[in-house]
């Protein structure tokens, strides 16, 4: 690309590399906008912008991993991340907004439908709503929300855009069945309701990671992204994101990534397997 302006961006380091630059390269290829030579690496990206400056800032501004923005010398903070903690409350075991809000990113969703059949709080409906996205979920208690069985939503077939959710993970949620049994079972029930090009994007515990990834590729699903968070001590959860289709923003985004600036490390590197 010739000429254009030149964009620096300074990105938080958090649930490692691959994260923060596929976050960023998945809402600036789904803007639409003419951006060339694409570089991202350890808290940083850069690139050039051919056209509108001020759209470019309003994809920014829903990304949860950028910190900052230069543009011909001018720094721009994303407002929306700021925002978000007064959508729903903190203190809590439960998604803080902040994943939520990277979670709907990484799953390439435009307007929705997009479904959480683990709402718990219902956060990440309420982050997604924020973001224009219609948004659907169940599986909570709670008269304004509808209330399914999460192994068995009642959604039509090739309906939903993207499925983004945090299921339970450990002994502070009470379910009746073995987390495993519970988190594959809503995998093969959610296959059928995503749109050809649809996404997963879903917490699992350390513990269940290797099984979730060998069963989506027996699934069809294909993994794309993985990044780690330490809850606390010994307990780490994954955020799991699964394509059914190469085309997906998030899939098309990372294999223009791997091999040039951004080199996977560690658990990071399962996905290229």
């Amino acid at each position: 690309m010739r000429g254009g302006v030149k964009v620096h961006v300074t990105l938080r380091r958090l649930m490692g590399v691959e994260l923060a630059c596929l976050e960023l390269g998945t809402l600036v290829r789904l803007s639409g906008l003419g951006v060339g030579n694409f570089k991202c690496g350890d808290g940083w990206a850069e690139f050039t912008l051919s056209n509108d400056v001020n759209a470019l800032l309003r994809v920014m501004d829903r990304a949860a991993l950028v910190r900052e923005v230069r543009v011909n010398g001018v720094r721009h903070r994303p407002t929306l991340v700021n925002a978000l903690p007064q959508v729903v409350k903190t203190d809590s075991p439960h998604l803080n907004p902040l994943h939520a809000l990277l979670m709907i990113n990484l799953s390439g969703v435009r307007e929705g439908p997009l479904l959480d059949p683990f709402s718990g709080l219902g956060t990440i409906p309420r982050v997604a709503g924020r973001l224009g996205i219609w948004a659907v979920g169940c599986d909570i208690k709670n008269p304004h929300d509808a209330i399914c069985d999460a192994s068995n939503p009642p959604v039509r077939s090739h309906s939903i855009q993207a499925v983004v959710t945090d299921p339970p993970f450990n002994r502070v949620f009470r379910v009746g069945i073995r987390l495993s049994g519970l988190y594959l079972g809503f995998l093969e029930s959610i296959i059928d309701a995503l749109t050809d090009e649809g996404a997963v994007v879903m917490m699992t515990p350390s513990y269940l990671l290797s099984l979730i990834i060998d069963e989506a590729y027996a699934m069809g699903l294909t993994p794309y992204c993985l990044g780690v968070d330490h809850v606390h001590g010994a307990l780490s959860r994954f955020i799991v994101c699964l394509s059914k289709s190469n085309k997906h923003p998030g899939v098309v985004t990372l294999i223009s990534l791997i091999g040039n600036t951004v080199n996977l490390t560690g658990d990071e590197a399962e996905l290229k397997r």
